[in-house]
């Protein structure tokens, strides 16, 4: 049997279950493949990290560069 001391808890919240789904169904590669862009950044890392925060419960991302 375990002692308690050997046991480590972790709060695991719905954010990292999103994201294994969110790459399960390939959606950034997708979402790139499908939306062109020359962007530092690529489309589809942009909306998966609007779909995490918009889920997250926070405010939407807006006005970024304010």
């Amino acid at each position: 049997m375990f002692e308690l001391q050997e046991i480590e808890l972790y709060d695991v919240y719905h954010l990292p279950i999103i994201k294994a789904y969110a790459d399960r169904i390939d959606l950034v590669n997708t979402i790139n493949r499908l939306v062109p862009s020359r962007m530092a950044i690529k489309p589809g890392t942009l909306v998966l990290a609007m779909v995490l925060d918009a889920l997250s419960g926070r405010h939407p991302l807006y006005r970024i560069d304010s």
